[in-house]
């Protein structure tokens, strides 16, 4: 059977419909429906009932969900692991978004390869919904991430919980910037803040937004251990009695791929964790012994 039926499959159920699925796959609806037609027919069963509301499974459908997602996960995993590097059996490969590289998924990655010598490791740094989708093709064993999704077999554990505080640049605090850290803040903000619920300028990229208030000027919500930094050097201040919010990290991966080592890499992580209550001091601070410094923002004179 050709894996993309499989994967085809399972992005519907994901979406909850056949165009949804084929938008996420970038292919037509017509595609989608072909594919599905095909499956059909080699297992001589009906996979879903379509309607004005998408896609619902039918009692066949359900039952080969579980069969589609190893068929995807096997393969997947089968091409990442071959070939392997040179004098290693096993590999763990564990992704992470861009904010959370530096220090946590760099201090994990040290310590794996300390702890866990007789395995490759590859370190993925993307966005949330590439992580997960890869997470889900077998492409890795684990993410960490903001917003995690849900599908059988997905275990999620809050593994950290940030803030999202209200900072304003030092030179200049005006105007507001609102910075759209994804659905659950967008709700929370707009019922604690109505008279920033339209702002002028807004941003969907945290980091641009930051870099924009430090050369420009202006207020808004960062993760705390990102702006700590600039508080400390003076370019930045927290606004006193804004409301702040909760911004957790999870660890998410398939209970299908259980390990020995992979469960041993957990502990290392949450260890790491454990021995930093306040990540919001740590954001450029390797290890003690370390020689990298913050970086030095330079402001030009207007």
């Amino acid at each position: 059977m050709d894996i993309e039926l499989a994967r085809t499959f399972l992005d519907i159920v994901r979406t909850g419909s056949f165009m949804a699925a084929a938008e996420r796959l970038h292919i037509t609806q017509t595609t989608v429906t072909a594919r599905i037609q095909n499956l059909e027919e080699q297992l001589d069963c009906k996979l879903f009932v379509r309607n004005r509301s998408g896609a619902k499974l039918t009692d066949d459908g359900e039952r080969f969900m579980g069969y589609a997602s190893q068929l995807v996960q096997t393969w997947d995993a089968a091409r990442r692991h071959f070939p392997l590097p040179s004098g290693f059996n096993e590999l763990l490969a564990f992704g992470g978004e861009v904010s959370l590289s530096t220090p946590l998924m760099l201090n994990w990655a040290c310590r794996l390869k300390e702890d866990i010598p007789t395995h490759a490791i590859h370190i993925d740094v993307s966005d949330g919904r590439i992580l997960q989708e890869k997470l889900e093709r077998g492409v890795l064993d684990a993410a960490l991430v903001y917003r995690p999704e849900y599908w059988p077999g997905m275990q999620v554990e809050q593994l950290m919980e940030e803030k999202l505080i209200q900072i304003s640049s030092v030179a200049q605090a005006d105007p507001y910037i609102y910075v759209d850290w994804g659905p659950a803040f967008r709700k929370q903000h707009d019922i604690a803040l109505p008279e920033h619920t339209n702002p002028a300028l807004s941003f969907n990229l945290g980091p641009l937004a930051l870099q924009y208030i430090l050369q420009k000027g202006g207020s808004g919500y960062f993760r705390t251990r990102v702006v700590q930094m600039y508080i400390n050097k003076g370019l930045l201040t927290k606004v006193k009695s804004a409301p702040e919010f909760s911004y957790p990290v999870y660890l998410v991966y398939s209970r299908n791929r259980e390990s020995e080592a992979m469960q041993k890499a957990f502990e290392i992580l949450r260890g790491l964790v454990k021995e930093e209550p306040d990540w919001s001091q740590r954001w450029n601070v390797i290890s003690k012994s370390s020689s990298v410094h913050p970086i030095n923002i330079k402001r030009r004179k207007s």
